[in-house]
């Protein structure tokens, strides 16, 4: 008889070794008890039994014969009905799926209690890389997102004393960092399925023309008359040259809430894949600084008049209102949709805001990502009537380009 233990193994050079065991649980001294401790995943085919003692100085022992003996007493319980094992057909993958120690030890609870069944799968399952700006962890990532702006396009309107001046500017201008300047930084913390960030932008637009026979208008008329202590009468023609400065800096403070994350592709083996789709609508509050100055030069009378300024500038609090789609094409590509809205004409005569950014995502490295986008943007600004008008209205586009650091 076996001296402590019997053992079952099965090997499965194609998925690694799997293995069942029987042990003893010595109840009797002449009597050997072997109780199913563990099933793993096993085939109809290709299987190996081996029986030996547990110290492997026993001798070999029949399997089928101990199997159909009468199992003893177990802390005193017996088995109401012999356990018997045939090895007349192996069993299939499905029958050692649902088959448990209790079916091997029928009627005795405290066998059954003894028993127990674990699965283990038979290879590691595929791992799936994201690209998106968003966690799959449990816990927090933090990302900094700086960008820089290439102009194709902005034009600008500014309306200050009752004067409007237009600047315009464009591709040619990306090095003429005195025409134009803009740049954001964008910051996100953010989990699974939620997130946070904070968004600056700041743009700088500025150009000057030259004026012929350009009719004084009353602000001009004023500050003339105050720095020359001459009455000046508005209206009169004058030749001036002009310089508008526009600048508009906005900060973005929100949430997002994911709504969709959807593998749309399957393996083989079916197994969830790329493409990838992430929907994330977002809300929050917008505070946009806008100023517009216009500085004039010119002569009254023969005496020369330089820099005398028109400025004014409005801060606005406004709610914003967003979403981003993304589409990961692989563990390294992804594109993606952002649009917003702000303002709805809150607390102004006009006021309201749009933007739109489509573009593509390159993962350098689990912490490095390459951005390019391509934005059209129009936020139109305006409040008072006459000489204390104040009115910014801007219409941008051009390519983003941006660097995601993980922190």
């Amino acid at each position: 008889m076996l001296s402590s233990c019997c053992l079952l193994q099965k090997s499965l050079f194609s998925s690694g070794v799997l293995a069942i065991a029987f042990f003893a649980t010595p109840a009797q001294a002449d009597s050997p008890t072997c109780l199913l401790t563990k099933i793993l995943e096993l085939e109809a085919f290709d299987t190996e039994l081996v029986a030996e003692s547990g110290d492997g100085l026993g001798p070999a022992v029949d399997l089928a014969e101990i199997f159909a003996e009468t199992l003893p007493v177990v802390d005193g319980a017996t088995l109401p009905t012999p356990a018997e094992l045939s090895f007349a057909a192996p069993l299939s993958q499905s029958d050692w799926s649902e088959s448990t120690a209790q079916d091997l030890m029928p009627g005795n609870p405290e066998l059954a209690a003894l028993s127990k069944v674990e699965i283990v799968s038979g290879g590691p399952q595929e791992t799936l890389a994201q690209v998106r700006p968003a966690s799959d962890g449990a816990g927090w990532e933090f990302v900094i997102e700086p960008y820089i702006f290439v102009p194709f396009d902005v034009r600008t309107d500014i309306s200050v004393g009752g004067i409007t001046e237009s600047v315009s500017v464009g591709l040619g201008d990306l090095f003429s960092l005195d025409r134009i300047f803009a740049g954001a930084l964008r910051l996100e913390a953010r989990q699974p399925r939620y997130g946070f960030f904070a968004d600056l932008s700041h743009v700088y637009v500025r150009e000057g023309r030259g004026i012929t026979g350009f009719p004084l208008p009353p602000a001009l008329a004023s500050l003339a008359t105050q720095q020359t202590g001459v009455a000046v009468p508005p209206g009169i023609p004058v030749d001036a040259a002009v310089r508008a400065t526009g600048r508009t800096t906005t900060f973005d403070l929100g949430g997002y809430y994911r709504v969709v994350d959807q593998y749309l592709g399957r393996t083989e083996a079916n197994q969830p894949t790329y493409p990838r789709l992430l929907v994330d609508p977002y809300l929050g509050l917008r505070v946009a600084r806008l100023s517009g100055d216009l500085d004039f030069s010119f002569n009254v009378g023969g005496l020369p008049l330089n820099n005398v300024p028109l400025s004014q500038s409005a801060t606005l609090v406004k709610p914003l209102l967003g979403g981003q789609l993304s589409l990961e094409l692989s563990d390294r590509w992804a594109v993606g949709l952002r649009g917003s809205i702000a303002g709805l004409g809150i607390g102004a005569d006009e006021n309201f805001a749009w933007s739109l950014l489509a573009g593509a995502r390159y993962q350098i490295s689990p912490r490095t990502a390459l951005q390019l986008a391509y934005q059209i943007k129009e936020s139109r600004y305006s409040a008072g009537q006459g000489v204390s008008r104040f009115a910014v209205n801007q219409a941008q586009q051009g390519i983003w380009l941006g660097v995601d650091f993980g922190l």
